[in-house]
């Protein structure tokens, strides 16, 4: 009883000569309630030894604690009863923190350093390193910093633009300028599905040949129409057309998808045939005689334009006061004249007789053949063979039309 009056009057003694500041361990308290200059426990809440909530001190350092590891220390308003909690220490388990609101970080510095930007430091997993960091970068940019890119991934937030690799983003995704691989979409197990840059190349890939590159547009449904398609093997499809050897991709006009043609530079070359003359014709005044093997059978599948073409050799015989001779060469369609080519020559000359005529023919059956026509004047020789000089011949040329 001596001992707990004794304390009691060392107490106030200590509380009155102290103007009013209370002294626990020390002689002479600064504050109203001071303990001793000593590191440990300071006070305990609950608990009258070993674990216990309660506050301490160690060096450089407040220790706020419980007893137990699953036991956790909140913040918040209200009363014991009737308490509002805003944020959790969490004592055992992966989560160390739980927290009701934002938080609002700024540099800490002082003097203030710039290069201290506010932000989170992160450890690996296994906590053996610091792994990375992500915060404040400037005064423009937040961002993520760690491995040899340093600040690998910037978002300019005064712009409100993103770089991956580059801290000066002028669009609202920027790349570095480096060459290569930019984005992969799916890595497959031979390539990958992407996106890269390389030498004066910008450069869309699949993962393997069979892959293919489609272009076209899908609707909120998830369905896609495809509008045209690039091949793995190099070809091209379009609307799911991939068309047919030779032809090629011709515009059809404005809000209207091209289409395949028939290559018209092919169609010029490849549908030409030439015949040659297989003998000669004497052709006698006021005759007419067609010039043998110079006939051409055709079947035309769809409109078409038709250029014939031909070159015959003539020979107007010696005769003695017998005057010159006078020769229609003509080409006959289905039996009908359909151009002239008239020649005047001497007696006992030489000459060639030319022509070209174009027809704008419908699908059909059609006999194209050379005649000629001895208007006045001695016989004349025609389709000379073998040639003197050049052969005689009838050219066809077929161009089909779109």
């Amino acid at each position: 009883m001596n001992k707990y009056f004794a304390c009691i009057l060392l107490v106030l003694y200590t509380y009155i000569s102290s103007a009013q500041n209370i002294g626990i361990g020390t002689n002479s308290p600064g504050f109203p309630l001071n303990f001793a200059n000593t590191l440990g426990d300071k006070i305990a809440l609950w608990g009258n030894t070993g674990n216990h909530y309660g506050l301490g001190i160690q060096s450089g350092l407040l220790q706020i604690h419980t007893d137990l590891s699953n036991s956790n220390i909140t913040f918040g308003y209200g009363s014991s009863l009737s308490f509002t909690e805003r944020m959790r220490v969490i004592n055992s388990g992966g989560n160390g923190l739980d927290l009701y609101g934002r938080i609002t970080l700024r540099n800490g510095t002082n003097p203030l350093d710039i290069n201290y930007g506010s932000g989170i430091w992160m450890y690996k997993a296994d906590n053996s390193a610091l792994l990375g960091f992500m915060g404040v970068h400037n005064n423009q940019n937040l961002g993520f910093y760690g491995g040899p890119a340093g600040w690998g991934f910037t978002y300019d937030a005064i712009n409100s633009r993103v770089g991956i690799g580059n801290q000066n983003p002028n669009a609202p995704l920027a790349f570095p300028a480096i060459t290569g691989r930019k984005i992969t979409l799916f890595p497959g197990a031979t390539g990958n599905v992407g996106l890269g840059v390389h030498n004066n190349e910008f450069r869309i890939h699949s993962d393997y040949e069979p892959a293919d590159i489609t272009f076209g547009h899908e609707n909120l449904a998830g369905v896609f129409t495809e509008r045209f398609r690039f091949k793995g093997n190099g070809g091209f499809v379009i609307n799911g057309n991939a068309g047919s050897p030779g032809q090629v991709l011709v515009s059809n006009g404005t809000n209207v998808s091209p289409g395949w043609v028939n290559n018209p530079v092919s169609d010029m070359y490849n549908n030409t045939e030439e015949i040659a003359a297989t003998a000669d014709v004497l052709i006698a005044a006021g005759q007419t005689a067609d010039i043998p093997g110079l006939v051409k059978n055709l079947s035309l599948t769809k409109t078409s334009k038709v250029i014939v073409q031909f070159m015959v050799m003539i020979n107007t015989p010696s005769c003695a006061f017998c005057g010159n001779s006078s020769l229609d060469i003509m080409i006959l369609l289905n039996g009908g004249s359909t151009g002239r080519i008239r020649s005047q020559y001497e007696n006992n000359t030489y000459g060639t007789a030319t022509g070209i005529r174009t027809f704008t023919l419908t699908p059909g059956n059609y006999e194209i053949k050379l005649s000629g026509n001895n208007l006045v004047g001695p016989d004349i020789r025609a389709a000379l063979t073998p040639p003197t000089v050049y052969p005689s011949f009838l050219n066809i040329q077929v161009i089909p039309q779109n």
